[in-house]
């Protein structure tokens, strides 16, 4: 019995939980998203991203209209850095030993009746040639031998050898034109001899300073596009030297000095350069060393790009319209009109901060806002151009009821 009156209990309560459930389908339903809901009744997928539906032929029918502005041209801002990778290059200045004057020979003698004495012009330039040196053989010999730079003295003394050694000229006794003059010394108590000296090849040698490969040029082409677009621009480069050898390096940008100094070797070296020094077209980087050897290895000059502000919109969206676009049949309707069909054009739409991608090549593009991502009143949209810039003469945004 109390089997039997729990299966006819059971059995009459049935039809009011089938009737609950259904009412609890129906009201879910008619809570969706439009978007969501017409996707459901009709068994197609609902869209994702933050529109309930884009592309497509444009909507018509009555409506109301939210917004509806001119944009003009939208440039794609692209890579934050435009990059121009330079080959290396090497800059040295060599010092070599050079023959400034040369004399095959010259005779000098002093006695007590007569006396000869020789001297050997040259130039000096102390800034390109250092460690003057003065050197020559010795046929004969007899009493000291004395020699002067510029009046000075500079030696005085017997010489017992064929090849004595190299005689410094003191670089404070240098001059731009210079003369050395050859005595022999006096004879002393033996007045009826000569002391006498013949010397062969006289020769002033010094260490001259070569500037010929110490300097060099290399160059980089900025687009008119890229430097309208730029900010400013980066140098790196690693300078690979000798730090006990390496002098002074100076770098600069079409002939205006950036940088001069002495560098780390072996460091990725970073400098600034501002965008007056550079040019739309071509542009000419130089290096130039005072001193030792450099490689200047992985040059590159980036343009480091402005941030491009794409315009917010704004659109309204009262109570009343919020309430039938959320719970009722109204779609917001975003309608973007461009300059020209039959071009691949690609771009996102920012509506309240969500963000969602198109791509089309017609005339126009129109989505169908989730109502999801609206709010009450103000609500901001925005286009961003990617791969290309957009023309939009007119962008609209309406509620369809």
């Amino acid at each position: 019995m109390l089997v039997g009156r729990r299966g006819a209990e059971f059995r009459a309560s049935t039809p009011l939980v089938i009737l609950l459930v259904g009412v609890v389908i129906i009201l879910y339903i008619l809570f969706l998203p439009p978007a969501q809901r017409e996707a459901l009744l009709s068994g197609t997928e609902a869209p994702g991203g933050i529109y309930g539906a884009g592309g497509g032929p444009v909507a018509t029918g009555t409506g109301v209209t939210l917004m509806d502005k001119y944009v003009g041209t939208l440039l794609d801002q692209g890579p934050g850095t435009v990059e121009h990778s330079i080959p290396s290059t090497t800059v040295f200045t060599a010092v070599n030993t050079e023959e400034v004057k040369f004399i095959d020979s010259m005779l000098v003698k002093k006695g007590a009746f007569s006396s000869q004495e020789a001297t050997l012009t040259f130039k000096a330039d102390p800034t390109l040639g250092k460690n003057y040196l003065l050197t020559f053989n010795v046929d004969a010999a007899k009493g000291p031998l004395l020699i002067s730079l510029n009046g000075h003295p500079i030696f005085e003394r017997a010489i017992t050898t064929r090849s004595p050694e190299p005689i410094k000229l003191p670089q404070e006794y240098l001059r731009t034109d210079n003369t050395l003059t050859f005595h022999a010394g006096s004879a002393s108590w033996a007045f009826w001899t000569a002391n006498t000296y013949e010397l062969r090849n006289v020769l002033v040698s010094a260490d001259v300073t070569s500037y010929q490969d110490s300097s060099s040029e290399q160059h980089f082409t900025i687009t008119p596009d890229e430097y309208q677009k730029m900010d400013k621009a980066i140098l790196e480069m690693v300078p690979q030297c000798d730090p006990k050898k390496a002098g002074r390096l100076s770098v600069n940008v079409n002939g205006q000095p950036l940088f001069a100094g002495f560098i780390d070797c072996g460091v990725l070296t970073r400098q600034d350069v501002a965008k007056t020094l550079l040019n739309a077209g071509d542009n000419r980087l130089g290096f130039t060393s005072n001193q030792g050897s450099y490689t200047i290895d992985r040059i590159k000059v980036s343009s480091v790009l402005k941030q491009s502000d794409y315009p917010v919109l704004y659109f309204n969206l009262p109570p009343d319209m919020f309430e039938q676009a959320n719970v009722f049949a109204g779609r917001v309707v975003v309608t973007i009109r461009f300059a020209d069909g039959n071009t691949a054009k690609q771009g996102a739409i920012v509506v309240n901060g969500y963000k969602d991608t198109f791509q089309t090549s017609d005339y126009y593009y129109q989505a169908t806002l989730d109502p999801n991502i609206l709010i009450p009143n103000a609500n901001s949209i925005q286009l961003i151009p990617v791969n290309g810039a957009l023309n939009v003469p007119e962008l609209r945004v309406e509620l369809l009821g």
